[in-house]
């Protein structure tokens, strides 16, 4: 079956296609500039509204959690190229550029180091004859025992153990439903299998259910802390209260009124941005205006912050529009 999207062929197709060759006109990006597709955005809006509880992704682009699906309810099975493990402390980091330095497929050690224990951090991806993590194999089959229905978009079931979760749900009763144009191994198991696009089955789906599919919004989650004059600036995921490297650079500006009191240079750093504000307590209220610089995969312009000069922990969730290429802060 020729299963080569209108788009051309990818990397596999190429391969398994010797004749096939990708238009001159076709555009590739990284995977940290990547759009969520509407398949990306309907799963979001189904787990807003309850319907979806959990997803099992072998991908690895990450795009997932750009997407807006809370990261609580994803096991990525194969690892995650914008996500970097401590293996000392466990500690978690994601970050908006990927993680991988290595060269050798089985060298996952970074360049960097983690803030909690000085340990070497490591690229969380996993290649063919890894062990995945056991947290997210624990997650996926916790699911599994207990899934209704389990829909299966892309994938070929041919990779364990993720192929296992499907044929799991099968076994114990629940209905399976695979999506994928061509017959996969699992197709006996399932009551429904559809032969199409993840996009146009989704759409169909979303429009059975009546359920529109919203557009997407890159969501960045910021959290300033100041505490004598001391301020504190570090990007997190949206879900948990895990580190995520944001900013190329911020800058820090003081005023009382009209009146600028104090500049910053630009200031960087990963896991969190950490400045002085080298004013005296007793010159009364002042703002703090705080320019958020991005990596900027998306074009994403600077955004500044508005806060009160005093001891505060504060987190504000902001909203991008890629098309419109404005912020929106909640």
């Amino acid at each position: 079956m020729n299963t080569i999207l209108p788009i051309g062929p990818g990397v596999w197709e190429l391969r398994d296609h010797p004749g096939a060759k990708r238009s001159p006109t076709v555009r590739t990006v990284s995977l940290v500039k990547a759009i969520p597709s509407a398949t990306h955005m309907a799963l979001v809006e189904l787990a807003r509204r309850n319907l979806l509880h959990f997803v099992v992704s072998q991908n690895i682009d990450g795009i997932h959690l750009r997407s807006g699906l809370p990261s609580s309810l994803i096991s990525e099975v194969h690892g995650n190229s914008n996500l970097e493990i401590c293996k000392n402390c466990h500690t978690k980091y994601f970050r908006d550029f990927q993680t991988r330095t290595a060269i050798k497929d089985h060298d996952h050690q970074t360049t960097r180091k983690c803030t909690n224990c000085s340990s070497t951090l490591y690229d969380s991806i996993i290649n063919f004859g890894e062990s995945i993590s056991p947290q997210e194999f624990d997650a996926s089959f916790e699911h599994a025992e207990k899934a209704d229905v389990c829909l299966v978009l892309g994938s070929s079931i041919l990779v364990p153990p993720a192929a296992y979760v499907p044929q799991r749900v099968s076994e114990r009763g629940g209905k399976l439903a695979i999506g994928n144009l061509q017959l996969t191994s699992s197709a006996s198991l399932a009551q429904l299998n559809i032969h199409a696009l993840c996009d146009d089955l989704m759409r169909g789906l979303m429009a059975k259910l009546d359920i529109p599919i919203p557009d997407w919004e890159l969501h960045r989650r910021v959290r300033v802390i100041i505490q004598k004059q001391r301020i504190k600036i570090m990007g997190l995921d949206v879900d948990q209260d895990i580190s995520y490297t944001l900013f190329s650079g911020v800058r820090i500006r003081v005023r009382q009124g009209t009146l600028s009191k104090y500049e910053s240079k630009q200031l960087t750093g990963r896991e969190s941005i950490e400045h002085k504000i080298p004013l005296n307590d007793s010159i009364g209220n002042m703002d703090v205006y705080i320019e958020l610089h991005w990596q900027g995969n998306y074009n994403e312009p600077m955004y500044t912050l508005r806060t009160r000069l005093t001891d505060s922990i504060k987190d504000v969730h902001l909203f991008y529009n890629p098309k419109l290429r404005v912020w929106r802060e909640q």
